[in-house]
């Protein structure tokens, strides 16, 4: 990685810093790109022919894998090093935040006209599953906040997951925003206009933010439930020049009244809640569409987009990563969902999308 940064809210490594940071994202490319693709032949020579000889057929689900490659050294080595990997990488990245921190505070509040709004609410209960958990190891989860006005949490998640990602910290990593936007709603429906965009569990607003440019005329709002998250959510989009109105609120139930939006979206939240947050989000999704309103919910493929082999890979960061809810959602019929939070089944869509790099992203889309 470089030291260009995206933006002016990024925390600024040191030598030292940086050196770390980019130890952990080599051992993390090295992983993806040695380690992994070694790890496929341990199960193609060893795993799945000892289990075929021992039950007469191929593993029938991604836990048959799990089991087989349990037994392997190689495979638990690895899970030890990617886990490993996790942590060092918050480790390199929260040094560099805590140094800068109060720099970092300050020049969050010094706005003397934003073009953006931000509204907390400290009544607001953190449901128990985003407070249980380090959610994907980083200390303190999303929610975690230690001084007055703070804004680490978002900081070392928007530094993180440079690493996290393998990309460099000059990009600005808006490609889901930008995917669901230019793959999708300008090509499927190229004269919508919406008036009022909300997107869900918005985090630092990296996703967001492109709707802002492709829909000048709309008001766009980002919602979460950490107060250090929007913090510097909404000063990163001020310092990019981006009006988006934040908001501190559960996208289970919010405070919008019915039929406020034209567009509500998520990118890559879904996985981050249970199942019954997700029939929530859903139907809060349909409250808040008015008539004719798109929903588009954004996350990585689900498991019967994918091989048993690849399954087993995914299921991982629920194993070994701290994501508890990963694999639930991805087994979900997220169609079934919506129907049952109002969309009609001739107006809904599972698709995936083709990324800018190369990934496939999935969407559920309802139309009201």
């Amino acid at each position: 990685m470089n030291k260009k940064l995206a933006h002016p809210m990024m925390p600024q490594a040191n030598h030292d810093e940086l050196a770390r940071q980019n130890f952990a994202y080599s051992l993390r490319k090295y992983m993806s790109t040695k380690m992994l693709p070694e790890l496929k032949v341990v199960y193609e020579e060893t795993v799945k022919p000892q289990f075929e000889r021992e039950n007469q057929r191929p593993p029938k689900d991604r836990y048959e894998i799990r089991r087989g490659m349990q037994q392997q050294q190689y495979y638990k080595w690895l899970s030890s090093f990617k886990r490993t990997i996790q942590e060092m990488m918050w480790e390199s990245v929260a040094t560099t935040v805590e140094r800068q921190l109060p720099e970092l505070i300050k020049q969050a509040k010094d706005r003397v006209a934003p073009q953006g709004t931000l509204k907390l609410d400290p009544e607001l209960k953190i449901p128990v599953y985003q407070t249980a958990v380090d959610i994907h190891c980083m200390p303190g989860g999303y929610n975690g906040e230690y001084t007055q006005d703070d804004i680490s949490a978002g900081a070392i998640y928007d530094l993180g997951v440079y690493i996290y990602g393998m990309r460099n910290r000059d990009s600005i990593r808006d490609v889901r925003g930008q995917t669901v936007i230019h793959k999708f709603l300008k090509q499927q429906y190229p004269s919508f206009q919406p008036r009022k965009i909300l997107d869900m569990g918005c985090t630092v607003g990296a996703n967001t933010l492109p709707y802002v440019d492709a829909y000048p005329n709309a008001e766009v709002y980002g919602i979460d439930l950490a107060p250090a998250i929007l913090r510097y959510a909404h000063a990163r989009a001020e310092s990019l020049g981006k009006r988006v109105h934040f908001s501190q609120q559960n996208a289970e139930k919010t405070n919008f009244p019915d039929e406020s939006f034209d567009l509500v979206v998520s990118h890559i939240f879904l996985h981050e809640i249970p199942v019954p947050a997700i029939r929530n989000v859903f139907r809060e999704s349909y409250r808040l569409l008015a008539p004719g309103g798109i929903m588009i919910h954004q996350d990585a493929r689900l498991y019967r987009h994918l091989d048993l082999y690849t399954a087993f890979l995914y299921d991982e960061e629920t194993t070994n990563n701290n994501e508890p809810f990963w694999s639930a959602m991805r087994d979900l019929d997220l169609v079934a969902v919506a129907r049952e939070a109002g969309f009609s089944t001739d107006k809904l869509i599972d698709t995936l999308l083709e990324q800018d790099n190369g990934r496939q992203s999935f969407i559920i889309v309802g139309t009201k």
